[in-house]
């Protein structure tokens, strides 16, 4: 009888499952709260073109899931971390982790964030009033290898003048005439401290000045 010779297995190539289709892209989810990592990972779990990952509240968490990691990521991230805010760990990211597709969620109040976030290279970015809606589009095109931002978020970046103070930079650059330290603004609105140091870059850089004695004075003048 002939015998019969076994047939090699060819390797399956990465990202691709047994059955020759893609393999759906990793999800991570990252912010400071267990409980909003929850409610967006509820979401994602929904979302068949998308596999939901591991959840991370801090730097370190973050960066050993990023470390695993195998095939497509997508990191969806919250402005703050339990140990850092969005500009220090999306520029991390950035460098140590190119390939991986990252969406930043922000809070109404958080907006000034979401300029961060694309100048620092995030694939989208999402408002957290609409991510009902927003996140499964926003998933699909990044599935497809598409970065996005939504129209209404971009309609409003493009209509914002940077030049112009916010609200909220008003009440910040008030209170620092009041001699209110970083923390007691933090205290005052109901902000992070980090939250506070990140407003108040914004500030500078309108002002044009690199110092909180100057960003008074120019303030108190009126020449801004």
């Amino acid at each position: 009888m002939e015998e019969t010779q076994p047939i090699a297995e060819a390797p399956l190539e990465e990202g691709v499952d047994a059955g020759g289709a893609p393999e759906a892209p990793n999800v991570i989810v990252a912010d400071r709260q267990v409980i909003v990592c929850q409610g967006i990972g509820s979401l994602v779990a929904q979302i068949p073109e998308v596999k939901l990952g591991a959840f991370a509240t801090d730097k370190a968490s973050l960066k050993k899931l990023l470390s695993a990691a195998q095939g497509k990521t997508i990191l969806i991230l919250g402005v703050r971390l339990a140990d850092g805010d969005l500009t220090q760990i999306l520029e991390q990211v950035r460098k140590d982790y190119p390939d991986v597709m990252v969406v930043v969620v922000a809070d109404e109040t958080e907006f000034a964030f979401i300029r961060t976030a694309i100048k620092q290279g995030a694939n989208s970015v999402c408002m957290m009033s609409q991510i009902l809606t927003s996140l499964p589009k926003i998933l699909g095109k990044l599935v497809e290898g598409h970065s996005i931002v939504p129209s209404d978020i971009l309609k409003r970046l493009t209509s914002d003048n940077t030049d112009t103070l916010s609200r909220r930079e008003h009440e910040i650059l008030a209170l620092l005439v009041d001699g209110l330290t970083n923390f007691q603004i933090s205290a005052r609105l109901g902000l992070s401290e980090n939250t506070v140091k990140y407003y108040l870059k914004a500030i500078y850089q309108k002002l044009d000045v690199n110092s909180r004695g100057a960003a008074i004075a120019k303030y108190v003048a009126g020449n801004y």
